[in-house]
Parts: structure tokens; sequence; C-alpha cells
């Protein structure tokens, strides 16, 4: 990955822009005791990186977005963050590997790209935590379970049935973020490239 200092400059914006909001709207949905803060930080996030790639179509630049993002979570007060800044890294690696296999920049691409980026977030939860940080895959399943039969009234016996709906959840909403990134990246460098038309007057 090749980019300019105006490119830098952008990665550096859209990840210090992604940081704010983990570290703003994040804390709030943990105050609030919001179930699966991860599926609203991730997309809004992803969203933001996703909109970095548009604009700037280089491949690593979704990841360094996301590690620019990782790396202000640190500066967090109080409160765990290696697993957040886990779960960041990998979102945006899961999405710049998705894109970059996908070839030439398409609709389809980013939201597959946001999808997957998204879903990681219900298997961060089991493996990180589960594994990394000790507290046990079963322990960390069952939570999931019952947190995801809670809100989608399901009776937490019907595994199949909440797992099914909390793999829906995550993949619809990565998906409109990455939908959602992709128009309003095309706006932007569309405006972009009209300002510096006119910028260069007629010829």
């Amino acid at each position: 990955m090749h980019l300019n200092l105006k490119e830098l400059t952008i990665v550096a914006a859209l990840g210090a822009l992604w940081g704010s909001v983990e570290m703003t709207l994040g804390s709030f949905l943990h105050v609030w005791n919001v179930p699966f803060v991860g599926v609203v930080l991730g997309s809004i996030g992803i969203c933001i990186a996703l909109v970095g790639r548009v604009v700037v179509p280089e491949p690593g630049s979704t990841l360094s977005i996301a590690v620019v993002t990782a790396l202000l979570k640190a500066l967090s007060i109080g409160g765990v963050v290696l697993s957040p800044m886990i779960a960041i890294v990998m979102e945006g690696l899961l999405a710049d590997v998705v894109l970059t296999l996908g070839g030439r920049p398409r609709r389809v691409t980013f939201v597959l790209a946001g999808a997957v980026a998204v879903t990681w977030n219900a298997l961060h939860m089991i493996l990180i935590q589960g594994v990394v940080f000790g507290a046990g895959i079963l322990t960390m399943y069952t939570i999931m379970i019952r947190k995801a039969a809670t809100l989608f009234h399901i009776p937490a016996s019907s595994v199949i049935a909440v797992l099914a709906a909390l793999v829906a959840m995550h993949v619809v909403a990565g998906s409109i973020a990455g939908l959602v990134a992709w128009e309003a990246g095309r706006s932007v460098v569309a405006r972009r490239s009209l300002t510096e038309l006119e910028a260069r007057g007629p010829t």
C-alpha cells in the first residue's frame, strides 16, 4: 500500500472519526446497558472505514483506518480496551480482505465486506473473550444465547432460531453499513472530482 500525504490524512481523519464514535456513543451505550453494542458500533465504524476505501481505493486502507481507531481506543479512560481494540482491527482486516479479493470496487463487495466485518462481533464474543481472556467458550456462548433470546423474545431452548436471528441481525446491519458507505463514498468522490474540475477553470 502506497499512500500519498492527502490519502494518509484521509485515513487518519476517518480513523479519528470512528474512534470518537467508539469513545462517545460507545460509552453511552454501555452505560445504558444496550444489548449487542458491538453491532451498533461495528456498523457505524465499518461504514466510516468503507467510505474511506471508496475515497482511498487502495488495499490496506480500510485496515489502516481500523488501526488508527484501535490506537485511539487505547486512550479511553477506564474499562477494558484490549478486547474492543482487537474487534476493531479484525473488522477492518476482514473488510479489507473481502474488498481486495473482490477485485474492482463494486456495490456488492462493499455490502459483503460490511456483513462479514459486523458478523465478526458475534464470533469475537465467543472466541476472543472466551479463549484469550479466559471467560470460557461455553460460558460466553451461553451468555450470548441468553442475551439474544431476550432481545428477540425467543425461548433460549430454541437455539437454532436464536442463532439464526442473531446472525441475521449482524448480516443485515453490516450489509446496510456497506451499502450506505458505497453510496456515500461515491458521492464524496464525485463531489471532489467536480470541485477539482471547477478549480482548474476553463481550458
